[in-house]
């Protein structure tokens, strides 16, 4: 309560506990040794420390042999999905208005971080009236033409240290990648068009990053069936997957697929690609950048359609699991519950 005034009466003045604070979290962002992934060697020197980062984020973004194209297919075949309408699908390719423009850019939060060119959402909101002319242009050659401008390649990633893990691993060290806002602004929008149809593509026991659709209703749902079971004493189990840096392990030919599959224009999936294609990434360690180095997949984290690009990548695993008969799911008053999603954690409910 005392740390608490003090806070509300210095304000934003220079004051000791101010100092402390800062001091504070600069401490606990400071990497001083990390573990070298490949040798195991402790390494202290700031380019030494690039390298053990550089090598972990090049081989966690690094495409892994996985299914082939008539794989994918096959699998994708054997399922059912919904799929998006014309009239839909004029509304994610149609051409972005001032109105989108313009609201994304007053939903862009400030004293925040800008990307590798520099400019901050101060910036664009200052001179947005001279930029939203040349940007619409950008951001509409972009849907035609599935090209984007070089800068949106890159991205700086910085590394977070995950509470109570231990500071000399890499992987425990969150990527956020920071790109450049003009980068962020377009994604915005996309994401904005998509949300609107995302409930019509993906069934309501799967939530995280759609529109309207709670946690709490699958945590709700999940306390009754827990209930249900124990008054039933049916044998029966929950079973929780989750999956490790699911995130950052998305294989690009299957969201492509995928896509595809829930009939997304060939505009927005070409527009992904580009989106994707060529991606290189920088670590920012202790305020400095390590070298450039490729990104073959994942989603592209700090990027506002890449959730809901996840999302969609998860509902095949999903519907396969809800049409494999060999899967018993709990029944209740004649209906079946076989999951719950909760963005990338499973919860599998089974009977017998």
């Amino acid at each position: 309560m005392y740390l608490k005034q003090k806070y509300y009466e210095g304000g934003s003045k220079s004051m000791k506990i101010l100092a402390w604070k800062l001091k504070k979290k600069i401490a606990d962002s400071t990497v001083s040794k990390i573990k070298h992934q490949e040798t195991g060697n402790i390494m202290t020197k700031l380019s030494e420390m690039h390298g053990a980062f550089e090598a972990f984020y090049k081989n966690l973004y690094s495409k892994v042999t996985g299914w082939t194209e008539d794989e994918i297919d096959h699998f994708l075949n054997s399922i059912n999905l919904p799929t998006l309408n014309e009239e839909q699908n004029e509304r994610m390719t149609a051409e972005v208005t001032e109105m989108e423009l313009r609201k994304a850019i007053s939903h862009l939060k400030t004293n925040k971080s800008p990307g590798s060119d520099g400019f901050t959402a101060e910036w664009y909101k200052e001179f947005k009236d001279e930029l939203i002319p040349i940007m619409l242009q950008t951001f509409n050659w972009v849907l035609k033409k599935s090209q984007i401008p070089p800068s949106w390649n890159d991205a700086i990633i910085s590394a977070n240290p995950k509470e109570g893990k231990d500071k000399f691993e890499c992987s425990s060290y969150r990527p956020i990648s920071i790109l450049n806002i003009d980068y962020r602004l377009f994604s915005s929008i996309m994401a904005r068009r998509m949300e609107e149809f995302l409930p019509n593509l993906i069934s309501n026991d799967q939530t995280g990053f759609i529109r309207n659709w709670q946690t709490q209703d699958n945590i709700r749902r999940t306390l009754h069936i827990i209930e249900h079971i124990q008054i039933c004493k049916n044998k029966a189990m929950l079973m929780s997957i989750d999956a490790e840096k699911a995130f950052d392990s998305v294989n690009w030919d299957f969201l492509y697929r995928v896509l595809t599959k829930f009939g997304f224009h060939n505009i927005i999936i070409e527009t992904v690609k580009a989106l994707y294609a060529n991606s290189t990434a920088r670590v920012k360690v202790n305020g400095y950048l390590s070298k450039s180095f490729t990104i073959q997949r994942g989603n592209k984290q700090g990027c506002a359609w890449s959730p809901l690009l996840f999302a969609l990548y998860l509902v095949p695993l999903a519907q396969s699991i809800r049409q494999n008969k060999d899967i018993k799911g709990i029944n209740i008053q004649g209906k079946e519950h076989k999951l719950a999603c909760y963005a990338y954690d499973i919860l599998i409910y089974l009977e017998q």
